[in-house]
């Protein structure tokens, strides 16, 4: 049932007129010469007749819940009405009031409770705001400003009264520690069977593969905190493969999936990711392949996740860290015999970690820092502050590709294969939950 709504335009906006009529449908008139700002529903004729359909939805509803539940829950009888006061609730097309009818307690004690009347109404709907609005609200929020998110639904949503920043803000920590509370707590090992009860499972679908990074982002104080974001990539699934036209399968390729967390506040990173593993369907039978640059804090994220998870050195930061010596071997000696000896032996590093010799590559860097303390002793002055960096460098990569030795795999082979060797992906999602919301250094 749809009151007729009629809006004029002999020349120009002129306003709306509600037609009572029952059953009738909404007819917008329109002049007969067409023009760019008459093509369609204006943004403030939509308001009107979204706001109008609300409020007799609304009302509607609440109508015919009210008279369902004036009886007594325990004995069945009609429960004396005692006055009816107004309840507002907050939607995603407007503030509706309702008439909320206060019930006297019935006298056979089966509506238990405190005080001599009920509200029934008053008790479906504690939170006085829809959860639609609700989403948008905290939606918006996490992507952009309160103050912006609050604007920018005030000019799109029929309201009818604008959203205040610090009620974005509430709604959006109160929606936060709910999930909070519903996330279980950290454990140490997410699969206690054995490998007969490995065996025994469905074959599982393509490998998942988890990439982690990290930002960081400047707090009120103008300190800095580090962000670790994560996402995960399905590689196929085994159910579901469709013949296309050409006769070749289509096989699905399951969305990817994000979980982030604050370095050194969260106390349940690895419940985080579990969880977001098991909402992509991850078995403990099926292959994980998690993707980090090797620092201490992310390794530890994916011990004892499952039988299958593996831990792979990004290939990504380890050349852009042989990328960085070249440079720093080039300022730090002019061309000549040594600086190019020195570029030769940091290339074969770099051609061992990506045929996956750690060890070989470790002792290659080792060379490398022997020649670099050798050339310090006839060195002085600006050349011999560029050898002691370079120095430092040196043994900084050195004890990142020892500390990493399990982690470094035959990438070669891996990239011939197809398979993901680099973390670039995991980018959009450090993008999505922090650059986009906060400032990302």
């Amino acid at each position: 049932m749809m009151a007729g709504i009629r809006s004029e335009h002999p020349a120009g906006f002129v306003g709306i007129r509600r037609e009572d009529q029952q059953g009738a449908a909404a007819v917008i008139d329109r002049p007969d010469e067409l023009a760019p700002e008459t093509l369609g529903l204006t943004l403030a004729e939509a308001h009107a007749l979204l706001r109008d359909v609300q409020a007799r939805l609304v009302a509607a509803q609440v109508e015919r819940w009210q008279a369902a539940h004036r009886a007594c829950p325990a004995c069945g009888t009609v429960r004396g009405l005692k006055e009816r006061r107004p309840l507002a609730m907050r939607t995603a097309f407007g503030e509706q009031v309702v008439q909320a009818e206060r019930l006297r307690r019935c006298p056979c004690g089966g509506d238990e409770g405190a005080g001599a009347t009920v509200t029934p109404l008053a008790a479906l709907l504690p939170e006085r705001t829809t959860p639609e609005l609700l989403y948008l609200e905290t939606r918006w929020a996490s992507l952009v400003s309160f103050g912006l998110a609050a604007r920018m639904l005030g000019e799109l949503l029929p309201l009818d009264r604008p959203i205040g920043a610090e009620r974005v803000r509430r709604h959006l920590h109160a929606v936060a520690k709910h999930e909070e509370a519903e996330l279980g707590p950290e454990e140490g090992d997410y699969f206690d069977g054995c490998q007969r009860d490995l065996f025994d499972m469905e074959q599982p679908d393509g490998p998942v593969v988890v990439g982690i990074d990290g930002g960081y982002v400047r707090d009120r104080e103008g300190s800095w905190f580090e962000v670790i974001a994560g996402k995960g990539l399905g590689s196929f699934e085994r159910d579901g493969a469709i013949a296309g036209s050409d006769g070749i399968m289509n096989i699905p390729v399951p969305p990817g999936r994000c979980f982030a967390f604050v370095q050194a506040f969260d106390d349940r990173p690895r419940r985080r990711m579990f969880e977001m593993l098991r909402g992509m369907g991850y078995r403990p039978n099926q292959k994980l392949i998690m993707l980090s640059d090797g620092g201490e804090s992310v390794r530890t994220l994916g011990k004892r996740i499952g039988p299958e998870a593996e831990h792979v050195l990004d290939w990504f930061h380890v050349a852009m860290r042989v990328s960085a010596l070249g440079q720093m071997v080039k300022g730090a000696a002019a061309e000549g015999v040594w600086r190019d000896d020195r570029l030769a032996e940091l290339e074969r590093a770099k051609h061992l970690l990506w045929n996956g010799h750690a060890r070989e590559a470790e002792m290659e860097v080792g060379w490398i820092e022997g020649e670099v303390e050798a050339e310090l002793d006839d060195a002085d002055g600006e050349r011999r502050a560029c050898l002691n960096k370079l120095g430092v460098a040196v043994r900084e990569f050195q004890v990142y590709i020892r500390r990493n030795a399990g982690s470094v795999v035959d990438y070669g082979e891996r990239f011939r294969a197809g398979e993901r060797i680099s973390s670039g992906f995991v980018e959009s999602a450090i993008n999505q939950v922090v650059a986009k919301r906060f400032s990302k250094r």
